[in-house]
C-alpha cells in the first residue's frame, strides 16, 4: 500500500485550497482520530479543541501569516471551519503537554553523516509510531513556492501544515514527541516543522524551529552538507545539542541536561530501550553505515513489541495504543526520500523525489 500523494503550488490560500480539496476524506479522517484521541487522553471534546486552538491562531498569524491564509485555504477546499484545521495542527500542545494519560509516542530518529557511514553519505531517518487510527490520514505533500524554498513531507494528519520531510536546499526535519508538566502556550509543534522545511540552510532551520514562545518536543535538522542540529523545548526554552563522531539520535525522553532534570515526567521504559538499541546497532557498523543498514535498524524489535519498529499491544485503550505508521529515510547526498507504509518489517521502501 501507499500514502496518497499531492502536488500544492500558487498563493499560500491556494495551496490550501488545492491540498483540502484532493484530501476532503483524509482531513474527516484526521478530525474524527483526533476527536477520540483528545476525548481518550485528556477528557477534552473536539469543541472545546476547537476553541483552545483559536487562542493560537494570532501567534501563527504573528509568526508567519501565510500559514493562516494557507490553513484557511485547507478549511475552505475540505468544507470545514477554520478552527477544524486549527484544532489538527495544534496536538501536540493539546495532547503533550500539562498531565496526561497519554506518554509521548514512541518515535526513533536517527541522523548519520561522515565519518559514521559508507563514503559520507548524508541520512536522516525516523518511525513515526502513533495511534494506526491516523495511518489512512497521512499524506505525502509536495510544496512548490515562488519565493521560498520546494520541499516534500508527510505529514502526520491531513490537515497539518507541517511534517517530516526534507527541501531542495538540502535541509531535512524529523521529530520526537516529549512531554512535559509545564503549560504550552507557544507557536505550535507543526507550525515550526512548517517554518523548519522553508530554511535554506541548517542556521535559518535552528532560529525559525526555536523561535520563542516555545512549544514542547523534539526537532532535528540535517544538512546535505554533514550537519545537524538537535533541540529540545519546553514552555521555558530550547536546550541544543549536536552530532558525535556523525551521529545524532534521540527518542522520547529528554537528554539534554537542563530539560531532562526540568521536566520531572514518568516516561514508558521503551523510550531508554529503543535508544540503547540504535546505539548498539549504530556502533556495530559506524563508518560504513548504508541505507540498507538503515532500514534494518528500523525493522528492528529488540524490546518488542514497544521495539523500534513498534507493534500494538491491544491490551491497551486504542487511544494510547502505538504502532509504526511509516519510516522514513531522507538521503540527503542523492537528495530523495524512502518511504514505508505501515512498519517497515513488513513493507518495502518506496522511493520519492522532491
Amino acid at each position: 500500500m501507499k500514502f496518497k500523494e499531492i502536488t500544492v503550488r500558487g498563493t499560500p490560500y491556494e495551496r490550501g485550497l488545492t491540498y483540502g480539496q484532493l484530501c476532503r476524506e483524509e482531513v474527516a479522517l484526521s478530525m474524527k482520530a483526533y476527536a477520540v484521541l483528545y476525548e481518550g487522553t485528556k477528557g477534552i471534546s473536539w469543541e472545546e479543541a476547537r476553541k483552545i486552538s483559536e487562542n493560537y491562531l494570532p501567534l501563527i498569524r504573528d509568526f508567519e501569516p501565510a500559514y493562516v491564509e494557507e490553513m484557511q485555504g485547507i478549511a475552505d477546499g475540505a468544507g470545514v471551519d477554520l478552527q477544524d484545521i486549527a484544532a489538527i495542527n495544534n496536538r501536540t500542545e493539546i495532547m503533550y503537554s500539562q498531565p496526561s494519560m497519554i506518554d509521548a509516542s514512541a518515535c526513533t530518529c536517527l541522523s548519520v553523516m561522515a565519518p559514521a557511514t559508507e563514503g559520507g553519505r548524508v541520512f536522516a531517518a525516523q518511525n513515526w509510531d502513533y495511534t494506526r487510527l491516523m495511518r489512512d490520514a497521512v499524506v505525502i505533500v509536495h510544496v512548490y513556492q515562488e519565493d521560498k524554498p520546494n520541499f516534500v513531507m508527510v505529514v502526520e494528519g491531513a490537515g497539518m501544515i507541517g511534517g517530516i520531510g526534507m527541501n531542495d536546499c538540502g535541509v531535512a526535519v524529523t521529530l520526537n514527541a516529549l512531554k512535559t508538566t509545564a503549560t504550552c502556550n507557544g507557536i505550535p509543534f507543526e507550525v515550526r516543522l512548517r517554518a523548519m522545511l522553508e530554511a535554506e540552510n541548517l542556521s535559518e532551520a535552528y532560529v525559525k524551529g526555536s523561535h520563542a514562545p516555545t512549544s514542547v518536543g523534539n526537532l532535528i535538522a540535517t544538512h546535505k552538507d554533514g550537519v545537524a542540529i538537535d533541540f529540545e523545548m519546553d514552555a521555558r526554552g530550547v536546550e541544543p545539542m549536536i552530532p558525535v563522531d556523525g551521529v545524532l539520535m534521540h527518542t522520547n525522553h529528554y537528554l539534554g541536561p537542563k530539560m531532562y532534570f526540568a521536566n520531572d515526567v514518568n516516561h514508558m521504559g521503551s523510550s531508554y530501550i529503543r535508544l540503547q538499541r540504535m546505539q548498539a546497532m549504530v556502533k556495530e557498523c559506524h563508518g560504513k553505515i548504508t541505507l540498507e543498514d538503515i532500514k534494518r535498524m528500523l525493522s528492528d524489535h529488540a524490546g518488542y513489541p514497544y521495539s523500534i519498529c513498534d507493534h500494538e499491544d491491544p491490551k491497551y485503550p486504542v487511544a494510547v495504543r502505538d504502532d509504526t505508521d511509516f519510516a522514513i529515510i531522507m538521503d540527503l547526498t542523492e537528495n530523495c526520500m524512502h518511504l514505508a507504509y505501515g512498519n517497515p518489517c513488513e513493507n518495502e521502501f518506496d522511493k520519492y523525489y522532491i
